[in-house]
């Protein structure tokens, strides 16, 4: 919950916040530092005319909205440089309209890099919201205060460029020294939605080899042809995704496919780097048992 109490606050923040307490622009992304940043190819296009900014409450939670140009942020990493390794690729959440680049990105690749993976960012395309951050904290009022669904679907967006960073890692695989037959991709909330619909497009040159969704939707009947192992986690008092029902755990199981799925009795929304106190706090772990229970981690070639 304490990514919604995050939010919250931006309802009561006026841009004129004192000076730190919000960042309206655009943050380096080398803060925290990641390798490199490199732009992805945009096969769907659409015009977003409003720049790029980025929301900031504390210096350990960032928000960046009006995204247009999609990127792929690489971690640094501190698994041997030649070391050929799986990798996993974030997938941030934010209802569309925004990125949680550090309880979603950041915050889980510090935890993820020690788990002997290569570990990418995605900063794929966000709806427009207007230009600056007034407008962007109209918007987010209009999503979590009054429930305004977005007049547009921001999917096949999100969904292009989650493909087109699979292609990315897989492509660059020999100089990341990335293993291509080992390429997840973990989404969060609205990123969750995103892996999902990625995986169910079951592009031929654009499919993940395993897949997570943390917080996020849970019901459905459609599985791709030869679904890849799939690891699910929620709290029972999701405010987006309680009343949905298990079909998608059923469905993905009666395939055939792997799944791993955690219905935790609490832990509310956004819980990725934010620990509640209740169980959901060990979803980490648990995904780090399941990659090595996979056969994903656990032996590191190169080094």
């Amino acid at each position: 919950m304490k990514r919604l109490a995050l939010i919250a606050a931006l309802w009561a923040t006026s841009a004129s916040a004192a000076p730190g307490a919000w960042v309206d622009g655009v943050l380096p992304v080398t803060h925290p530092p990641v390798s490199k940043a490199v732009d992805l190819p945009i096969t769907l296009p659409r015009e977003n005319p409003a720049r790029e900014g980025w929301a900031q409450q504390t210096p350990d939670q960032r928000l960046v909205y009006n995204v247009s140009k999609p990127q792929l942020l690489l971690w640094p990493g501190t698994l041997a440089a030649n070391a050929v390794a799986p990798a996993v690729i974030l997938v941030p959440g934010g209802g569309y309209q925004f990125l949680a680049m550090d309880n979603e990105g950041f915050d889980v690749a510090k935890r993820l890099d020690k788990q002997g993976v290569r570990v990418f960012i995605l900063k794929y395309r966000t709806l427009p919201v207007g230009d600056g951050f007034p407008a962007f904290k109209q918007a987010l009022t209009g999503l979590f205060q009054k429930g305004e669904k977005p007049k547009e679907d921001n999917r096949p967006y999100a969904v292009a460029d989650t493909q087109a960073a699979i292609r990315m890692v897989r492509g660059n695989a020999g100089a990341w020294h990335v293993d291509p037959a080992k390429v997840g991709i973990l989404g969060f909330s609205a990123g969750a939605i995103t892996v999902l619909a990625t995986t169910q497009a079951n592009a031929a040159d654009a499919r993940a080899d395993f897949v997570g969704m943390v917080y996020g939707p849970t019901q459905g009947t459609e599985v791709p042809a030869h679904a890849p192992p799939l690891f699910s986690v929620i709290a029972a008092d999701d405010r987006f995704f309680k009343a949905q029902d298990l079909s998608l755990l059923h469905a993905w199981r009666m395939s055939g496919a792997s799944v791993e799925f955690h219905l935790y009795s609490a832990g509310g929304h956004g819980f990725a780097s934010q620990p509640n106190g209740t169980t959901s706090d060990a979803w980490f772990d648990q995904y780090a048992l399941w990659l090595k229970d996979n056969h994903i981690t656990g032996h590191i070639t190169g080094q």
